[in-house]
């Protein structure tokens, strides 16, 4: 499996003959192999994971199909796009796509690709800021640690995570939080608004010591990961 950070949120997954690209934001794609089929997921309607610009890809890869959160109000090429919401389970020619409720907006998804289950969280995130109040980060924690019980039974072969520096002291909590409750072989930090020494902060912090060995450890937009 090949896997390219593409930035921020965005990830494209390569396995065989099919391409898995997600919340695509900004930036050069990839030249993908010739006769692929592509599906391309956006977890919700926020710019930072969502760019319109997709939908011209059609004109150079006629195998694809979008996968849309049901919030995004631009449905895209008519007959190939699927609108998902929270908490679904369906299966799109030979994918199986299962979404959970975002503590954000939108969904993240869990995706069946053969043999292999591939997470990517969108924004489905323990948001914590000390500006909200106690109330509002309680139920952001209850929200949070809820939908991550609901993969605790899942093998996850690859899982995309939000690794925020925004959130100061707290950066980690979800992060940490999802390694610690879910059989997950590698994970891929993202949505580090281009602060990588956020992602260096983790593997150094003592937290991390259970599951720093798979952590991958991004630096850089159209880095390549071969697992």
């Amino acid at each position: 499996m090949k896997i390219t950070y593409l930035s921020h949120s965005g990830y494209m997954v390569e396995e065989y003959d099919t391409v898995l690209i997600f919340d695509y934001y900004r930036g050069r794609l990839p030249q993908l192999p010739e006769g692929s089929k592509v599906y391309v997921f956006a977890s919700h309607a926020h710019p930072d994971h969502f760019n319109r610009e997709i939908f011209a890809w059609e004109k150079t890869y006629p195998d694809i199909r979008y996968i849309l959160s049901d919030d995004i109000e631009d449905k895209g090429p008519e007959g190939k796009t699927v609108s998902i919401g929270q908490r679904e389970d369906v299966r799109l020619d030979g994918l199986r796509v299962r979404t959970f409720r975002s503590t954000d907006e939108g969904a993240a998804f869990l995706v069946y690709l053969r043999d292999k289950a591939i997470y990517h969280a969108g924004d489905l995130n323990w948001w914590h800021w000390e500006e909200e109040g106690e109330v509002y980060n309680e139920m952001m924690r209850r929200k949070f640690q809820h939908e991550i019980g609901l993969l605790e039974d899942e093998k996850i072969d690859a899982a995309f995570l939000p690794l925020d520096p925004r959130q100061e002291e707290k950066y980690y909590w979800g992060f940490d939080y999802f390694m610690r409750h879910t059989d997950t072989s590698l994970a891929f930090p993202m949505h580090m608004w281009d602060q990588y020494d956020v992602c260096d902060r983790l593997l150094m912090d003592p937290v991390s010591e259970p599951y720093r060995h798979k952590v991958m450890k991004v630096t850089e937009s159209l880095q390549v990961f071969e697992v």
